[in-house]
């Protein structure tokens, strides 16, 4: 993902597995501008406006709220636009078109959510 960041190939994100990774790294860059005196109101919007704009969804939050623990096995989640978020799922990409993962290139054509 993050050379798809840099060498100007990258769309959107694919799949949830890369949604958590984005989640980590953007916290990470915002622990590390903040030790080094570097997160001021800018650049703290300019992440946030980022963030904003490049997840498919917020959903993957939800798998840090234990009160959200099994929303995507609720009947309603599919009309909902809930995608499954079991671990088996999480290279799987959020449809057709997008990047697969190299663990998911095996998976059976209907596993597109």
């Amino acid at each position: 993902m993050t050379t798809r960041f840099t060498n100007e190939s990258f769309q959107q994100l694919s799949c949830l597995a890369e949604e958590l990774a984005l989640r980590l790294l953007l916290r990470q860059a915002t622990v590390t501008l903040d030790l080094h005196g570097l997160l001021d109101e800018g650049v703290s919007s300019a992440l946030d406006a980022f963030a904003d704009e490049v997840y498919e969804d917020m959903d993957h939050e939800w798998l840090y709220d234990g009160a959200m623990d099994g929303i995507d096995e609720d009947p309603a989640a599919e009309s909902l636009g809930i995608a499954p978020m079991s671990i088996k799922t999480w290279f799987t990409p959020f449809n057709e078109g997008r990047y697969v993962h190299p663990y998911a290139a095996d998976e059976p054509e209907n596993a597109v959510q």
